[in-house]
């Protein structure tokens, strides 16, 4: 066979390999499930909001705020659990009625970002 050749067949079947199995080196971190809800209306406030991943998150740089309707955080530091990568989690100040935003950030163990921000409701 011709060097040519090699080289084609080599390139095609390297091309298919990454095309086939690369899939989860681009992963990001996207909220499967939170506490409360997302845009849920509560009866009692909550005393943290908590946001489940699909990927494990990177401690360093995924963040959570909660902002009242006055656009004050009312949220204290977010963590991501020792025990579960994909669980982020913040207290909450002692919240009344109104309504509420929470915005995060995430960085999955990868390295790509994501963000985004939903509502609840206090009753």
């Amino acid at each position: 066979m011709k060097q040519g050749k090699i080289r084609i067949i080599a390139w095609l079947y390297c091309t298919l390999f990454f095309t086939l199995f690369s899939g989860g080196a681009y992963a990001h971190a996207f909220p499967v499930r939170s506490s409360p809800e997302v845009g849920s209306a509560l009866a009692t406030a909550p005393k943290s909001v908590t946001i489940w991943y699909d990927a494990d998150l990177n401690a360093l740089f995924t963040k959570m705020t909660v902002k009242n309707g006055a656009d004050q955080v009312v949220s204290e530091n977010s963590r991501v659990s020792a025990h579960d990568q994909r669980k982020l989690t913040a207290l909450l100040q002692p919240i009344g009625p109104g309504r509420y935003m929470v915005y995060w950030s995430a960085v999955a163990s990868d390295g790509h970002h994501t963000e985004g921000h939903w509502p609840f409701t206090v009753k």
